[in-house]
C-alpha cells in the first residue's frame, strides 16, 4: 500500500512494496545466483519539497542515475533503500542532483555512507548526456563529513587536499559515470552507461595493473499496435569488471544490507538479454532471454571483503557461474482494481558443479 499527500509544493510519500515494476524485474532475474526476493527491502518514506527549478527530499529509499532502463551502475532502483536527502535543480537544458546519505554500520561502530553528484545535459528533444561522482565512505565511529557536503567538489580533491575527517587516501571509495540516451526517429532509443572505479593513470609505473570498469548498452524499439496496445522490443548487454565495486577496506565496497548498491548482480559479471514487452489495456506479457556469467570475486559473495589485486587476469575470475535463461510474466486485469499476475523462470546451467552463491 501507498500513502501520497501534496499540498502546493510540499509532498510526502510513505510506502511498503512501493514499486511493483521494481518487483516484476526482481523476480525476472531470479535466474540470477542471488536470491533477491528473500527479505529484500524496499519500503520507500520522503518528505520533500518541489517546484520548477529546485527540489529538496529527506527520507530512507534510493536513486537510480544512469541511462535506459534496468542498466544503471553505481546507483540502481534495485539497491536495498537507505537513508539520505537529496538536492536537485533544473534549469532547462542542464539539470543537477546531490545526494548524501547514511548506508548502515558494520559491527556496531564502522559506520558506512553515500555522496553523490551528478550533472545532466539535454537538448530538449532526443539527448540526454550525463556524469555522475558516487562515494562511498566509512570509519569506525566515524560521523557525516562535512568534506563532502559541497555539491560541486570532487573526491579526487577533497581527499588529495586532506579536507576529510580521516587523514589519508584508504577511507572511501569513488566511481565516475558517463551516460547517454539517444532517441532515433521518437520509437528507437539508444543507451549507454560508462564506469571507472581504480584508474591506472601511469601503465609503465603500474605494471601489469586493469581500471576497474563497467559498462551497459540497450537499444529498443517501441511498436504502437493499435490505440490502447504496444510492444517494446530490446536487446541488453551488462559488463562490470573484476575488481569493480570492492576497495582496499571492504567496508568502503559498493553494498547496502549485503547485497550490491549498484546494479543488481554486483560486480565481476557480465548479462547478455533479449526482450520483448507487451502491454494493453487488460494485458502485459513479458518475455527475457539470455546468457548469464559471474566469476568468484563478484560482490553477491564476502560482499565486504576487500578486493584481491588490480592486475590484469582472465574475466570472469576463477570458477565462473554460467547460464543460459528464459523468463516469462503475465499480468491480467479483470477490474481497473483487480488483476492477477504469475511468472515463470526456466534455467539451464552450463556449468553443474557450481549452482549456488551463499
Amino acid at each position: 500500500g501507498a500513502l501520497y499527500f501534496q499540498h502546493e509544493n510540499f509532498y510526502t510519500i510513505i510506502s511498503r512494496n512501493f514499486n511493483e515494476n521494481i518487483n516484476q524485474k526482481i523476480f525476472l532475474r531470479s535466474h540470477h545466483p542471488s536470491i533477491y526476493l528473500k527479505n529484500r527491502k524496499n519500503d520507500i518514506s520522503f518528505f520533500g519539497f518541489k517546484n520548477q527549478w529546485i527540489t529538496v527530499q529527506i527520507g530512507n529509499g534510493n536513486e537510480d542515475w544512469g541511462a535506459g532502463e534496468g542498466i544503471s551502475l553505481a546507483l540502481s532502483e534495485y539497491s536495498d533503500p537507505y537513508d539520505y536527502i537529496l538536492l536537485a535543480s533544473n534549469y532547462g537544458k542542464i539539470q543537477v542532483r546531490y545526494i548524501h546519505g547514511f548506508l548502515e554500520s558494520l559491527d556496531g561502530n564502522i559506520n558506512r555512507y553515500l555522496n553523490a553528484r551528478g550533472i545532466e545535459w539535454t537538448n530538449n528533444n532526443n539527448i540526454n548526456i550525463g556524469l555522475s561522482e558516487s562515494v562511498v565512505y566509512s570509519g569506525v565511529d566515524r560521523s557525516l563529513d562535512i568534506g563532502y557536503l559541497n555539491p560541486i567538489a570532487s573526491h579526487l580533491e577533497i581527499e588529495l587536499n586532506n579536507r576529510l575527517n580521516l587523514y589519508g587516501d584508504t577511507h572511501s571509495n569513488a566511481v565516475w559515470q558517463f551516460h547517454i540516451n539517444y532517441l532515433y526517429k521518437n520509437n528507437t532509443k539508444l543507451s549507454f552507461n560508462y564506469l571507472l572505479d581504480e584508474i591506472v593513470l601511469d601503465p609503465e609505473i603500474e605494471l601489469d595493473k586493469e581500471n576497474g570498469k563497467a559498462f551497459s548498452f540497450q537499444i529498443s524499439n517501441n511498436l504502437v499496435l493499435s490505440e490502447d496496445s504496444k510492444m517494446d522490443l530490446y536487446f541488453t548487454y551488462m559488463h562490470v569488471g573484476t575488481p569493480t565495486f570492492r576497495h582496499s577496506s571492504g567496508s568502503n565496497n559498493f553494498i547496502v544490507n549485503k547485497r550490491p548498491l549498484s546494479w543488481i548482480s554486483g560486480s565481476d559479471v557480465q548479462d547478455i538479454c533479449l526482450g520483448i514487452n507487451y502491454n494493453s489495456e487488460k494485458l502485459n506479457i513479458l518475455l527475457t532471454t539470455g546468457f548469464f556469467e559471474n566469476g568468484d570475486e563478484t560482490t553477491l559473495k564476502q560482499p565486504y571483503d576487500p578486493y584481491k589485486d588490480y592486475l590484469k587476469s582472465s574475466f570472469p575470475s576463477g570458477k565462473s557461474f554460467k547460464s543460459a535463461y528464459f523468463d516469462t510474466y503475465l499480468k491480467i486485469w479483470i477490474k481497473n482494481n483487480i488483476s492477477l499476475s504469475s511468472g515463470y523462470c526456466l534455467t539451464n546451467f552450463i556449468n553443474t558443479d557450481e549452482k549456488k552463491i551463499d
